[in-house]
């Protein structure tokens, strides 16, 4: 099974730091760039079996009150879809994560994260592998250490009763990060290395990661993919 996990920043695809202030109206309106980018996008996860993204927009202005599952989907193929709402800013946009699949998803979690600043969730659900129910998480953690190590909790205890778990998403710290070691203490493990994913253009922080516990064995690797600040972060299950 080949997952995919990204952090698309609605469809926005920033090239520089620049992309943030001189080009800040690529953040509030809706254009041709964006449809294109989110065209190359669904072209790319469509080779995957289960995809993560964090950061879609679900009917905000700046994708034209248009939501990303329905063209993710249809432009992807990927028949089933489960969404969630982390983060409305008026008619601006509607921050959410998203998981797509060739196979059927039942949902096992879909909450907001505690933080002191709302806006994060966890989205997770149930697919089947070669071993049984495999449960995959799809989260967007906050910017603050204290944050994260409340939420990376909060997730490790929901699913604390799968014996099969795979988090991934954008987490916002580093692999050296002590907070991290919330999931290394209960049995997870890290996949991959420590290959920076941020920001796209110059990579130099490594951000968006994939835990694993359980019986299942995987790889991972970051992929040079730039439709995002982001670059994406393949998993690969064996068996």
């Amino acid at each position: 099974m080949r997952i995919l996990s990204y952090n698309i920043q609605a469809a926005i695809n920033a090239r520089s730091y620049l992309s943030y202030t001189w080009q800040w109206h690529r953040q509030i309106l809706p254009g041709p760039a964006k449809r294109k980018t989110l065209a190359r996008i669904a072209a790319y996860i469509s080779q995957f079996d289960l995809v993560c993204l964090q950061e879609i927009d679900l009917g905000g202005l700046r994708n034209g009150f248009l939501n990303h599952v329905e063209q993710l989907r249809d432009l992807s193929g990927l028949p089933y879809a489960l969404a969630q709402t982390n983060r409305r800013l008026g008619k601006l946009s509607l921050h959410g994560n998203l998981i797509l699949s060739k196979t059927p998803l039942r949902e096992v979690l879909n909450q907001p994260l505690p933080s002191r600043i709302p806006g994060r969730g966890v989205l997770a659900a149930a697919v089947e592998s070669t071993h049984g129910a495999l449960v995959v998480a799809n989260v967007h953690l906050s910017l603050g250490a204290l944050d994260q190590h409340r939420q990376l909790r909060f997730i490790r205890n929901r699913l604390a009763a799968w014996p099969d778990v795979l988090i991934t998403g954008d987490y916002n710290c580093t692999p050296d990060a002590p907070q991290l070691r919330i999931l290394a203490e209960h049995g997870y493990r890290s996949l991959g290395d420590a290959s920076p994913t941020f920001p796209s253009w110059k990579p130099q922080k490594a951000l968006d990661h994939a835990f694993l516990k359980g019986g299942l064995t995987a790889r991972s690797h970051v992929s040079p993919q730039r439709d995002s600040d982001h670059l994406p972060r393949v998993i690969e299950l064996d068996g």
